[in-house]
């Protein structure tokens, strides 16, 4: 890995250490509901075994576990020490016997060839410095016949458009509304599609799912960037500049204001590979 690589990826985990504590746990949990619905696309049954790729605070993974049910084991993975110590905790609270979290690289997974029957991966693809093998890890992974399946923020997805748009004018020179920059966003079918097909995934299907959030104010909206990966981004900026950006986005969430708060449409790609008999 090169020093420039090494250096984006500290940076990236950076950013999601000091997400940890609040990630989909501010705001809409957004990341839940598409969580379930990954699950429910992967098909997963009692006794299953599945693996959890940047598992985050568990959105995928405890869906996941209550379909795979006792017989069944879900493992979730994450780069992000902070990640992986809130996900754990709630793992022992709850009294999850089926479940458990590691710290590891989705590029360079530490298990034999086989193991798992679905490898799930939420929103996490273009972070990785290398997503082709991180999918070549995927594949391998996988027992004959296991799935692969996986979400994306769609290129037109109307919130982050929006989020972006507001954003953009604010940021340093060069930069763009994505927390990583220079790699493919897997953001439409024929891109995520193609990925999974070059790295020898078979029957891929992409479908489209949108959903409607509500946020109950200006500042739930907010508090609610600072808790993902735009983090990222915000952090580049002068204090002055936050404060500019900050009164934006009070004055273009009025667009989508209704009585009971600000309704915004997220717009997800869903992916399914198979892996060859």
């Amino acid at each position: 890995m090169t020093d420039e690589a090494k250096t984006e990826r500290q940076r990236v985990i950076g950013v999601f250490n000091r997400a940890a504590a609040t990630y989909d746990r501010t705001g809409p949990r957004f990341f839940s509901h598409f969580g379930e619905h990954l699950v429910g696309v992967a098909q997963l049954t009692p006794g299953l075994r599945v693996l959890d790729i940047a598992a985050g605070r568990g959105a995928v993974l405890f869906p996941a576990a209550s379909r795979v049910g006792s017989t069944g084991r879900a493992v979730g993975i994450d780069l992000s020490d902070d990640m992986v110590g809130e996900t754990t905790k709630e793992v022992h609270d709850a009294g999850w016997e089926n479940v458990e979290m590691h710290l590891m690289d989705a590029e360079h997974l530490r298990f034999p060839d086989g193991t798992f029957d679905r490898v799930l991966c939420g929103f996490s693809l273009w972070f990785f410095p290398h997503p082709d093998e991180a999918l070549c890890e995927f594949l391998r992974v996988l027992t004959p016949g296991g799935r692969v399946c996986l979400t994306t923020w769609a290129q037109d997805c109307p919130a982050l458009c929006f989020a972006r748009q507001v954003l953009r004018p604010h940021l340093p020179a060069g930069t763009t509304g994505h927390l990583k920059q220079g790699t493919p966003q897997f953001d439409t079918p024929t891109q995520l599609q193609g990925a999974l097909c070059e790295a020898g995934f078979n029957d891929v299907e992409v479908s489209v799912e949108d959903a409607e959030f509500t946020y109950v104010d200006e500042e739930e909206w907010w508090a609610s960037l600072w808790a993902q990966g735009v983090r990222g981004q915000l952090e580049r900026l002068t204090p002055l500049a936050l404060e500019q950006l900050r009164a934006d986005f009070r004055r273009e969430l009025q667009a989508f204001r209704q009585p009971d708060g600000f309704h915004l449409v997220f717009r997800a790609l869903v992916a399914l590979g198979t892996k060859r008999l």
